[in-house]
């Protein structure tokens, strides 16, 4: 099969997809809270004759070729935000203060749709493919889980994709190497010793602290990392004191850490931890640093993220199949299906005209002219690692 015939069958079922996208527009649940999300996508795989089996709210659906091949993985993730959707969409969300306002139904449809295609030529297919619908990408990461209960065993190649409305319907984008970075959280907890303000000599002031802490830690990424390398240390929140005449004795702190190379993620963990406990000697206080880890880098196998662009440029045109010059601060669970099986996750364009708004807004609108493209991609990237598209 070609590229341009995979792609004229998308398009005749573009009508269906819209209706799965829809359908599960209105149904937003929060992480491992996805139990109808999971009824529907059941339902639909069952429709579909195709097998599945759940654990939690996750579902893994498995196509079976007609002839030996490896097994090929596409992954949705399902969850949704707390966010209220504006009036006016004719499939609102049901759920009221909840949205997907990530794209993940976006995601579903796509790959539902996919599984339609390859399922209608499945005893032509050369392999297996195995459909991951992945929970809680937005809280506590599903992908993990998922991968620690077998999903990507006897996997040979996984491949995932976020729409993305800073690109316009018709342009793709990944590149090989790192596309999103860890997210690792800091809490730290700052112990000083209280007394009246106007005597400070006598105690350990905990703010004073805090306030040094937090410039010095301003300076672990840009002395500690090269500018070549990205990373990043935010502080979020700070709580701390009592009253305006006490000397503050806790002051409490939080941020997120990221970086976009394992080895340098490590090293700024250690530098963090190292900064706090140098500076509340210093001022005869002490200190307690977390690290709680977060998702790992999101690294694509560079031979799988050319190939996204490859079939992205037969399809699209050269010009949008674009590869990206640095990757996402942002965090991405599915770091964890190719930590352990080589793939790649792209980005599909979904937006009618730029400038739009933003991915984790209430005014997101995708343009559903993007699902046919997604699935054609997906499916594509299925057959040519199974050696089948011409």
């Amino acid at each position: 099969m070609n590229l341009q015939e995979l792609y004229a069958r998308a398009e005749a079922i573009a009508p269906w997809t819209v209706e799965q996208r829809r359908a599960l527009h209105r149904i937003p649940e929060t992480g491992f809270q996805e139990f109808k999300t999971q009824a529907l996508i059941c339902q639909t795989l069952d429709a579909l004759g195709i097998p599945h089996a759940e654990e939690r709210t996750w579902v893994v659906g498995t196509i079976r070729g007609g002839k030996p091949g490896p097994t090929v993985a596409l992954r949705a993730d399902m969850d949704a935000l707390p966010i209220t959707e504006p009036e006016g969409c004719p499939f609102r969300s049901e759920h009221e203060g909840w949205m997907h306002a990530c794209g993940h139904d976006m995601h579903m449809a796509i790959q539902l749709a996919a599984a339609k295609l390859l399922s209608e030529m499945k005893d032509a297919l050369c392999g297996t493919v195995r459909l991951l619908f992945q929970p809680a990408e937005e809280t506590v990461g599903g992908a993990e889980p998922m991968v620690a209960a077998g999903a990507v065993e006897g996997v040979d190649a996984v491949y995932g994709l976020h729409v993305q409305p800073y690109m316009r319907v018709g342009q793709i984008d990944t590149m090989p190497g790192c596309l999103n970075a860890s997210t690792d959280e800091i809490n730290i907890d700052v112990r000083g010793v209280s007394g009246h303000a106007a005597r400070p000599h006598l105690c350990v002031d905990a703010i004073v602290c805090a306030a040094q802490m937090i410039s010095a830690l301003q300076t672990v990424v840009s002395r500690s990392a090269s500018p070549l390398m990205p990373a990043v240390l935010s502080l979020g929140t700070i709580h701390g004191g009592q009253a305006p005449n006490v000397v503050c004795d806790h002051v409490q702190i939080s941020g997120t850490l990221r970086a976009a190379d394992p080895d340098l993620r490590a090293l700024l963990k250690r530098r963090v931890r190292e900064v706090c406990e140098g500076v509340a000697a210093a001022f005869g206080a002490t200190v307690e640093v977390e690290v709680v880890s977060g998702y790992s880098p999101l690294i694509n196998t560079p031979a799988e993220a050319e190939r996204v662009l490859r079939l992205g440029a037969r399809l699209l045109g050269t010009e949008n199949a674009l590869t990206r010059t640095a990757p996402s601060m942002g965090g991405e669970d599915f770091s964890y299906f190719v930590e352990k099986v080589p793939g790649a996750f792209w980005h599909l364009g979904c937006s009618a005209a730029l400038p739009a708004a933003g991915l984790h807004t209430r005014e997101l609108v995708p343009d559903e002219r993007c699902l046919p493209i997604g699935a054609a991609m997906q499916c594509a990237l299925v057959l040519d690692r199974m050696g089948m598209l011409e």
